[in-house]
């Protein structure tokens, strides 16, 4: 009704306001509205359509519903915390540091790894930013396939395919073999994580720095950074090696603000 009386205040012309013209006009869309109320039907009335949208066929709702494990490179992945929930500015929980590889990494029942190997590396992680900053921190320190035979056999579940991988398979058999000296390992056992910073993060690739405090040998310390890169590959998060010769890159830490996370 509104509408109707706005556009004849519009379009009215410039006659307009005679008190004959008025009722004439006022008697027509009084007729033309109870015409139009008796002819249009009563929705009150008006039998209610079902809803065929709000209620999808058995086949639509199985087809709505994620298959977990399906994707998974580990069956026990499907139980681990999907949620898209960032880590960029807070730190996930973890229940337990566990000793591996030359520190101690992180182990949850929410975000993984809920897959230990025979070499004591833990794999199988959420597809989340959890999940790869979990990833992260435990392949810094304990994905080594130069370390023994059960290592070597990580190459291909917790490295990404490529060049840069054949190319670290190659020096970790040539260190097994005793043909090329490899890293001790020392630095990294007296190593302890202070938190991190998150670089990038989608579905399909992350970056992470992680924050390391390292004893000097005057008493003090430093802090390093070690940048890690991960990409989801066939159902978990591998690490992106940074060369063929490296697996991550690490400078002293320039200062820039992390978050906090480590074992306490």
């Amino acid at each position: 009704m509104d509408t109707n009386n706005n556009d004849a205040t519009r379009t009215r012309p410039r006659w307009f306001g005679p008190a004959l013209i008025a009722l004439v006009l006022l008697l027509v869309g009084v007729a033309g509205w109870i015409i139009r109320d008796l002819t249009a039907p009563n929705e009150a009335e008006a039998p209610t359509a079902p809803a065929a949208s709000a209620a999808p066929t058995q086949g639509a709702a199985e087809a709505a519903i994620p298959q977990l494990g399906e994707d998974f490179a580990w069956d026990c992945q499907a139980q681990l915390n999907q949620d898209a929930v960032s880590v960029a500015d807070e730190a996930p929980e973890v229940q337990d540091w566990v000793a591996a590889g030359y520190n101690v990494v992180p182990s949850s029942p929410e975000f993984g790894g809920c897959e230990r190997r025979d070499s004591g590396l833990r794999v199988g992680y959420a597809h989340s930013e959890a999940g790869a900053l979990m990833a992260a921190a435990t392949y810094a320190m304990s994905l080594d396939p130069s370390v023994s035979e059960e290592a070597a056999k990580d190459v291909e579940v917790a490295i990404a395919e490529g060049s840069n991988r054949d190319r670290l398979e190659e020096k970790a058999q040539r260190i097994r073999d005793g043909l090329e000296e490899g890293d001790d390992g020392l630095a990294a056992s007296t190593t302890t994580l202070i938190g991190y910073s998150q670089d990038f993060y989608s579905d399909e690739a992350a970056s992470y720095q992680l924050i390391y405090n390292l004893p000097s040998g005057n008493g003090l310390s430093q802090k390093i950074a070690g940048q890690i890169d991960l990409v989801w590959e066939d159902g978990d998060w591998k690490l992106d090696p940074a060369s063929g010769t490296s697996m991550m890159t690490g400078d002293r830490h320039q200062g820039q603000p992390y978050v906090e996370w480590g074992p306490k």
